[in-house]
């Protein structure tokens, strides 16, 4: 009796060794919870941006190719995310504590629409005209300008919803979350060549 209590103890001692090591790889391979959001975002919108790109080129009568604008879009997307995304990620989270239940999803939404849809309604039309002006064609015009920033807008919502979703999935898998970050960082990099190369070929 005496040696099965004995070799209970000892299994239930090596379990919980187990499950405490278990539990310390996983912690170790988590993220914090804003930075797995942030990386949401940035991959929502890059993805956004490339499928949205030909509407948006058909905007500036075909004046910029698909691939350049795609890059060029995902650059401004991911520079949001990393100047004003985190912040607006806090707001969010902040005035989600006033909500419940399905509200508090909702209200990451509204802020992602207003926060991108005014960075995209200005900065999108601003870039594009910066390089249709010196090449001497035609400016976006402002039912143009106002298309972009309800478009940008939809795709904040998005990012902002699914941030808010799987950011919480994403902060355990830290592997995934790196390599979706490089592969972002990768397209905002081609997006400052192209950019580059838009404004050498000006000037």
């Amino acid at each position: 009796m005496m040696m099965r209590m004995t070799q209970d103890n000892h299994m239930n001692h090596e379990t919980r060794a187990v499950t405490d090591a278990s539990t310390m790889r996983e912690d170790s391979g988590t993220v914090p919870l804003m930075a797995a959001q942030g990386v949401v975002m940035a991959v929502t919108m890059c993805v956004c941006e490339i499928v949205c790109a030909p509407m948006v080129i058909s905007l500036s009568g075909g004046a910029f190719a698909l691939v350049p604008w795609a890059m060029l879009a995902c650059l401004l997307a991911v520079v949001f995310v990393l100047i004003l995304g985190f912040a607006f990620l806090w707001l969010a989270d902040n005035l989600s504590h006033n909500f419940s239940g399905r509200l508090v999803p909702l209200t990451y939404g509204v802020v992602g629409a207003a926060s991108f849809g005014v960075w995209g309604g200005l900065l999108y039309p601003t870039f594009m005209n910066s390089i249709l002006g010196p090449a001497k064609l035609a400016l976006l015009t402002s039912g143009d300008v106002w298309a972009i920033g309800f478009n940008c807008a939809v795709i904040g919502m998005v990012s902002f919803l699914l941030a808010v979703i799987c950011g919480p999935q994403l902060a355990r898998r830290r592997t995934v979350c790196v390599v979706l970050a490089v592969v972002v960082f990768v397209l905002a990099a081609f997006g400052a060549f192209f950019l580059w190369q838009f404004y050498a070929r000006l000037h």
